[in-house]
């Protein structure tokens, strides 16, 4: 992707030079975690050590009244039904609720939703199907801020509900307008809160936590999962989460995460952050996408051995057929750019595709082009799908924008599904590219440095200190440095479009790759600006220092 601007962080030396010292931290590092909101020592020592101590789960809106009402159920003998989401997010949730409450005693079943029968949220269907067991109380996961009809379907039929979600309400005049449910219990009620960027799994384990503490902590490594595949903000909250939670990762003791690290080959204890996002929660999600998920949650709570196994290698198989069928799509995709996109600033494209796997190519054409990107999938007179956008952009702004085009809208900034009429497509592409247009003309497609450095600066140190910021994610990416004026040494093509090459300035030399660059326009001995990762390259027992490259350009003076 070529980046309009490379943008970093100018701070005061004589500041840098004083966390160095006071930290014990290179220069370089003080100045990533200046670039990353961090101003002061108190911020930076409680970001390097998170702390599960310093959540109180009752510092959120309706956790209180949720385990009065719950645990008043439970001695009651009162039915509960867990109703949650069929993404990985939703799925973790319910699996912790439900395990959860059923060691408490309750009386208890949970519901996930068919994406293509049912649709996403708290349906009718949910109701009906909570009038058959003779639920009566209903708790969401990842779900319900929006769906006001269906909770007060659930009222006439003497069915409380309590809503867990992580979703943006409903904001009329910038007032909240929330379902007459029992309870809500969502941190994006309040935009300020240090609670507002968990995931919907985050929001069930702060109330599981509100109910029993100790108990809470042995679904830690759902909730890492969840908070993973949501790919909400690594900061705060979630990090002090996450932290606490890596060791059952790493060294699982739940049966069905032994089982995905076999099946995703992943045969080291050493979990990065790379092995979540691109081998284990794949196949956690790949269910919702194009079959039912509703065997994920037995998965995470079964001991059954035989069952386990069963259940991870249909993942697997679900996993395989949904990497087919993107690739299907993607073909599909190519042809159509060629012959509708001229270059407009939101990407609308529609067609026959399934509607489980859109959002996955959306995310894929946003890493190429760098603005937001609908896929929709006709079907019949109805068109829906899911919406993708990079940061600096918001989608529900520009979905607020075309309510009345809409039948249905809901998500996140950057992340969204939609639905409308197959007759407002044509009116609803164009207005969303004069919004964008409109909203958001002066965003560019920035790439954001934590650090300028020469290449002195950077060693094995600077390497391990960077082992310091892990676990890395979504807000909290592994630190891009950039080095300007660097002379190519050595460059050669590798595998099938790869360079790698050394990097020269002023009498320091350091070994870089830069994965799919080969279309890179550079030279043998020309100069060259770099944005960078340091690490370390193990190869037949060797260790050597190597630059990550992410992006490359000819030397700007």
């Amino acid at each position: 992707m070529q980046y309009s601007e490379w943008v970093v962080v100018k701070t005061n030396q004589a500041y840098l030079q004083y966390l160095s010292k006071a930290l014990n931290i290179s220069v370089p590092l003080a100045q990533v975690l200046v670039s990353r909101g961090l101003k002061d020592l108190d911020e930076i020592y409680s970001f390097l050590n998170p702390s599960i101590d310093l959540i109180d789960p009752f510092c959120i809106p309706g956790v209180y009244e949720s385990t009065k009402i719950i645990n008043e159920a439970i001695l009651s003998g009162t039915k509960i039904l867990i109703n949650g989401d069929y993404d990985a997010d939703g799925l973790t949730g319910t699996a912790i609720l439900y395990d959860f409450l059923k060691k408490r005693g309750a009386n208890v079943f949970y519901h996930i939703p068919h994406r293509i029968h049912h649709g996403y949220g708290l349906t009718h269907t949910s109701i009906e199907m909570a009038k058959k067991i003779g639920v009566k109380l209903i708790i969401t996961v990842d779900c319900g801020i929006k769906d006001f009809d269906t909770i007060q379907y659930a009222r006439q039929e003497g069915i409380g509900v309590i809503i867990t979600d992580h979703h943006e309400p409903l904001r009329i005049n910038e007032k909240v307008v929330l379902p007459e449910a029992l309870a809500v219990i969502n941190p994006k009620i309040d935009r300020n809160s240090p609670y507002a960027f968990l995931a919907g799994v985050g929001v069930a384990f702060i109330l599981a936590m509100a109910i029993d503490q100790q108990q809470a902590m042995e679904y830690l490594d759902l909730v890492i999962l969840g908070t993973y595949a949501d790919m909400v903000p690594l900061n705060t909250i979630n990090r002090a989460i996450i932290k606490e939670g890596w060791s059952l990762i790493e060294n699982p003791y739940r049966k069905s995460i032994k089982i995905l690290k076999e099946i995703a080959g992943i045969n080291s204890n050493n979990i990065k952050n790379f092995h979540l996002s691109y081998c284990i929660i794949p196949r956690i999600n790949a269910p919702g996408r194009i079959d039912y998920a509703g065997d994920v949650v037995k998965f995470f709570t079964s001991e059954d051995i035989e069952e386990l196994s069963n259940i991870g290698q249909w993942l697997n198989q679900v996993n395989s057929l949904r990497q087919k069928t993107e690739e299907k799509i993607m073909v599909e995709i190519e042809k159509k750019l060629e012959e509708e996109f001229n270059d407009e600033s939101v990407i609308v494209l529609s067609g026959n595709w399934h509607i489980g796997v859109v959002g996955t190519v959306a995310s894929k054409l946003i890493e190429r082009f760098g603005r937001p990107v609908f896929i929709l999938s006709i079907d019949e007179n109805k068109v829906k799908g899911s919406a993708r956008a990079p940061q600096g952009f918001d989608l529900q702004e520009l979905l607020l924008g075309c309510k009345d085009l809409l039948i249905r809208f809901g998500g996140h900034k950057q992340a969204a599904g939609v639905m409308l009429y197959k007759e407002n497509l044509n009116e609803f592409k164009e207005r969303i590219c004069r919004l964008s247009d409109s909203l958001f003309a002066d965003t560019k497609n920035i790439l954001q440095l934590d650090a300028a450095v020469t290449l002195e600066e950077i060693n094995e140190k600077i390497v391990d200190e960077i082992k310091l910021l892990e676990p890395f994610g979504e807000g909290n990416r592994e630190p891009l440095f950039g080095a300007k004026e660097l002379t190519v040494v050595n460059l050669r093509k590798v595998g099938n479009n790869h360079l790698k090459m050394f990097l020269r300035q002023n009498g320091n030399s350091i070994s870089a790759i830069g994965f799919e660059m080969a279309e890179e326009n550079i030279l043998e001995g020309c100069l060259i600006d770099a944005a960078f990762t340091p690490s370390i390259n193990e190869w037949e027992g060797m260790k050597n220092l190597q630059l990550q490259l992410k992006a490359i350009r000819r030397a700007q003076r």
